[in-house]
């Protein structure tokens, strides 16, 4: 059963009605369902799909020919074991411009959709292979019904053979799709039947993605097994070492990451690399969308103020807690790592995975009509105490309009067994007044564990507070 992805459908089936255009190019990580996207897409149409592997330039056109044979049922391209008949028939008849005059001559008239997944590996099969496609995308088939849609994991190669300044791409108008992990509430498709608590730990172990997503079944202690210790699903370092080469400080400096240290200084510090010398380090990690750069909300241009995070909640969970302790993983002790180590302490990896949960809450209502607001942008802000080396700040601010003036919105997300109570309302307000607000204000605290009478009863009769619990959050 297909799970999701209506607005990437939605872009797809955009691509696919618009005459005017021909490629379009789906990246994103391994394991985020491209694949299982596009066949879902391709179904009810006319199509060839094709997923390309690292081979020579006969290998590649034995297997597209295939592709073909599957779409137009053409008995000459029949799959064979006999190796000898392949390199006999497939080496001598067989070369891309010839088939690509067969996909016209079996599309006529019709909208044929052309799908190469894995398009970087079929492409340095011969270095002839992109500019002929690029020829009939371009020109000899301008006026056929005949789309193409490219596909592949690695960020830096699709960014080389389609984006890049030398790319023979680079000037045809492309219709680009990246494909990023699930949100919350579409990640909680995966499992409906589990509670608010359950489904949250989830999507934190998961971090929304789809691979990881089909394995979450059975109570949290099987899931972080199934997630973890399967050798079908993709690991960080399997998803990483598509694009870099050598992981070690890329490894090192996510652990760190991973611990809460969030400033180059900081990273620079631990990992005994100059500031300099990190700084290339995480743009590279941001250029394959696997950290990420925040700045305060309300002072985006201050450098001063600025802090890395990892983009995925499966990532930081490896991290934080399986990369440090990777000798009992190799032992296959992922039982024992999560009764010994992490079940203690996983309230406190949650509270991220909590904000995250709670930003998409607020933009979901906000969207909804539900809120007494609209939402223009939603982060964060924090101040820094350098003398003591502490930070403050919110978990979430939005910027947004009520009654069409502008207003703020501040929150705090907690995740822990304690019911809030009103000094921690006070604290919140209390930490507004060092942001400068402009406009209305309003406050939300997010929580676990619901909150005190009193807080409640305080909140009742203050029309822009608002506290909302886990299963607030959590429904469908």
């Amino acid at each position: 059963m297909f799970i999701g992805r209506e607005v990437e459908l939605g872009l797809l089936n955009d691509f696919y009605n618009d005459n005017n255009k021909k490629v379009l190019c789906l990246t994103g990580q391994v394991g985020m369902g491209k694949t299982t996207l596009l066949r879902h897409f391709a179904e009810d149409k006319k199509h060839i799909f094709h997923i390309a592997y690292p081979t020579t330039d006969v290998g590649q056109m034995v297997l597209f020919a295939r592709s073909i044979n599957e779409a137009f049922d053409i008995p000459k391209y029949e799959a064979t074991a006999n190796l000898s008949q392949l390199n006999k028939v497939y080496s001598k008849e067989l070369n891309l411009t010839e088939l690509m005059e067969l996909i016209a001559e079996k599309a006529g008239d019709d909208k044929l959709l052309l799908i190469i997944d894995q398009y970087n590996d079929f492409v340095k099969a011969d270095p002839s292979y992109e500019k002929i496609l690029h020829e009939y995308i371009s020109e000899k088939w301008a006026g056929n019904n005949i789309k193409l849609i490219i596909c592949g994991d690695s960020f830096l190669a699709m960014d080389k053979y389609v984006y890049g300044k030398k790319a023979i791409w680079k000037d045809t108008d492309i219709t680009s799709i990246k494909l990023g992990a699930m949100g919350f509430y579409d990640s909680c498709k995966f499992f409906p039947e589990k509670s608010g608590e359950e489904r949250a730990l989830l999507y934190g172990l998961t971090g929304g993605i789809p691979a990881h997503l089909s394995e979450a079944t059975g109570d949290v202690t099987y899931a972080v097994a199934a997630i973890y210790g399967n050798s079908i699903t993709p690991l960080p370092e399997d998803t990483m070492s598509i694009d870099l080469r050598e992981l070690s400080y890329y490894n090192r400096i996510l652990m760190t990451l991973a611990q809460g240290n969030l400033r180059v200084n900081q990273i620079s510090q631990i990992v005994g690399k100059r500031k300099d010398v990190v700084v290339p380090y995480m743009n590279t990690l941001m250029d394959i969308d696997v950290v990420t750069k925040d700045t305060a909300i309300t002072e985006k241009n201050n450098r001063k103020k600025t802090r890395y995070g990892i983009v995925n909640t499966n990532f930081l969970f490896w991290y934080r807690y399986i990369a440090p302790n990777i000798d009992m993983y190799y032992r296959g002790e992922i039982n024992d790592l999560w009764e010994k180590l992490i079940k203690s302490e996983i309230d406190d990896y949650m509270k991220m995975v909590f904000v995250r949960m709670c930003k998409e809450y607020i933009q979901k209502e906000a969207d909804a009509l539900r809120m007494p607001f609209s939402v223009d942008d939603i982060g964060n802000w924090w101040e820094n105490d350098e003398e003591k080396g502490t930070t403050a700040g919110f978990d979430l601010v939005a910027l947004g309009e009520n009654e069409d003036k502008p207003c703020m919105v501040f929150a705090r997300c907690y995740y822990n067994d304690e019911p809030i109570e009103m000094a921690t309302l006070k604290d919140l307000i209390e930490m507004t007044k060092h942001v400068g607000a402009k406009g209305d204000v309003f406050y939300i605290v997010f929580s676990k564990s619901g909150f005190h009478e009193n807080t409640l009863t305080v909140a009742g009769a203050i029309k822009n507070i608002m506290l909302i619990t886990l299963d607030d959050v959590s429904k469908l």
